[in-house]
């Protein structure tokens, strides 16, 4: 994970310890701060405990270009370079076509050898060049209902969360790629049941329950078979519902125990589930989630990542239903540097009726000022190519 001087620094795992050892490198803190220095000696039980629970070092870096930044691997697969003119959401539509093929190819064990690793990857890089082309209108679709099943759109929302959120920090493009593969791929343990637990209103049984805690070590074991050998990829699977309190599953690790990436998707995890609606349940605002985030952070959700979070998705996200000072209502379409006045597009009056033509307000007009979020469930559904002014055409 990378800390604010551009060095990575990531938690010691188990592997690397043992009692009596001489530490091969000097290991600090998650903020970075002097732990243990090189050479020194892990005599006793309660320093490798320390080191365990506390730990961090320093990851090899690769060779950096001029600007400080690492040069980009040419073997690895890139961020893909989309037309100005592309509409990003029928390219997630598409998208989430080509996740449901892959599901298919690893659930019915069809997955020719480094086929399932080359074709996420591929999905990786797409989403991230849709972010690169327009992140406002790519985490707007996180907010707004699709023709896909929650199976497809719930790991596309949380890779859109996870690529940003990885973005803002700068991790290392194969860091990257594992982490939003292991979004991609979260859930694959559970698809085959998951439809049916979405659609149940009552609580889930013990036996539900039971089957819920095992879908991390059952994804992990789906994709070794489909032929997946990243090994960052299936840790993250294995971790994603872990919470830094040690309250999560299926291990009850504890903070830096969890793999800061697993952190990430932790965090996505649950924001696009509170904003879709469930049978049992309608979906929260946008504000509504944002602040079980924020009440979370430190419990359930690592505090420094959380910040982050909120700080990439604002007051205000794309995608967000919000009720302007002149009685309007209107969804977000960009953030700006002022995250109380995002520019919005009016659907709706004061009295309720739509326009025949959407119009773009300015927020930070007084007149047009937002006074409250607006829950949108209570709303028609809307076409986000016209909310967006986006052309309907896909490129190919």
């Amino acid at each position: 994970m990378l800390i604010d001087n551009n060095q990575e620094l990531y938690p010691l795992e188990e592997e690397e310890l043992e009692l009596g050892m001489e530490l091969p490198w000097t290991v600090y803190t998650e903020a970075g701060q002097l732990l243990m220095r090189e050479g020194s000696q892990v005599d006793n039980q309660r320093k490798l405990d320390n080191l365990l629970s506390k730990g961090y070092r320093h990851r090899e870096k690769k060779a950096s270009d001029a600007s400080g930044e690492t040069a980009p691997d040419p073997t690895e697969p890139q961020p893909v370079l989309f037309d100005q003119a592309t509409n990003p959401f029928s390219e997630l539509d598409e998208l989430g076509y080509q996740l449901k093929q892959l599901f298919e190819l690893i659930e019915e064990d069809k997955a020719r050898p480094g086929q399932v690793e080359k074709r996420c990857y591929a999905l990786a890089t797409q989403v991230q060049g849709l972010i690169e082309l327009n992140a406002d209108a790519v985490l707007g679709a996180v907010h707004m209902s699709s023709e896909h099943p929650y199976i497809i759109q719930h790991p596309l929302h949380v890779t859109i969360i996870a690529a940003l959120v990885a973005k803002t920090l700068k991790v290392p493009q194969p860091i990257q790629l594992s982490m939003l593969a292991a979004s991609l791929t979260q859930n694959i343990g559970m698809n085959a049941y998951q439809m049916r637990l979405h659609a149940q209103k009552e609580p889930l049984s013990k036996q539900q329950r039971a089957q819920v805690e095992e879908h991390p070590l059952e994804g992990v074991k789906l994709l070794s078979k489909a032929g997946v050998m990243d090994r960052l990829w299936l840790q993250i699977v294995y971790q994603h519902h872990e919470k830094t309190d040690g309250k999560g599953y299926p291990k009850g690790l504890k903070g830096v125990k969890i793999r800061p990436e697993a952190r990430i998707l932790a965090l996505g995890d649950v924001y696009a589930a509170l904003v879709t609606g469930r049978p049992y349940r309608p979906g929260l605002s946008a504000q509504q989630s944002l602040r079980s985030i924020f009440l979370a952070r430190g419990k359930q959700f690592d505090p420094k990542l959380s910040q982050v979070f909120l700080s990439e998705l604002g007051l205000y996200p794309p995608g967000a239903s919000v009720r302007l000072r002149n009685g309007e209502v209107a969804i977000v379409i960009e953030r700006t540097k002022d995250t109380r006045a995002p520019k919005v597009t009016s659907f709706m009056d004061s009295h309720g009726q739509l326009f025949m033509r959407m119009q773009q307000r300015d927020t930070s007009e007084f007149s047009y000022n937002v006074v409250a979020g607006v829950n949108p469930q209570s709303l028609p559904r809307l076409n986000p190519t016209l909310l967006w002014g986006i052309k309907l055409r896909r490129v190919n």
